[in-house]
């Protein structure tokens, strides 16, 4: 097992999941140990993670550009609103899945660099007793 610290700030929703599931507290950074032979599934796992929240972008930035259903006033109120809602600004659902995805792409790095560390320092270990 080793150790992989993942940080989770209160603005990404999925950060601040992974880390209440790695026992950590809103903001700062979460550790959690994770075996070695199941790393990279974890790794895959987070890149398709990483690659679906790519392709929902794309509803978010159509939804961003809707046009309003019908001529009346409260349609294109109704669409400015889902606009915002939609869009990048604070809290909007570009804005979140920007925010996801760059945690996750965080994590993913921050994973690789502990299991390399840590198949470095096994491998330094194995030498050692080889002599």
């Amino acid at each position: 097992m080793f150790d992989a610290v993942v940080p989770v700030t209160k603005a990404v929703a999925a950060g601040a999941a992974a880390g209440a599931a790695a026992g950590a507290s809103a903001g700062g950074t979460a550790k959690f140990s994770v075996d070695p032979d199941q790393a990279e599934k974890m790794i895959q796992g987070l890149e398709a993670a990483v690659a679906r929240l790519r392709q929902l972008r794309t509803t978010g930035d159509e939804l961003t550009q809707s046009g309003a259903p019908g001529p009346d006033p409260y349609s294109g109120w109704a669409t400015l609103a889902m606009r915002r809602s939609a869009g990048d600004q604070d809290g909007g659902y570009v804005w979140s899945n920007d925010k996801a995805r760059v945690a996750l792409e965080q994590t993913i790095a921050n994973i690789k660099k502990a299991l390399a560390e840590y198949r470095g320092t096994d491998e330094a270990a194995e030498n050692a007793v080889k002599g």
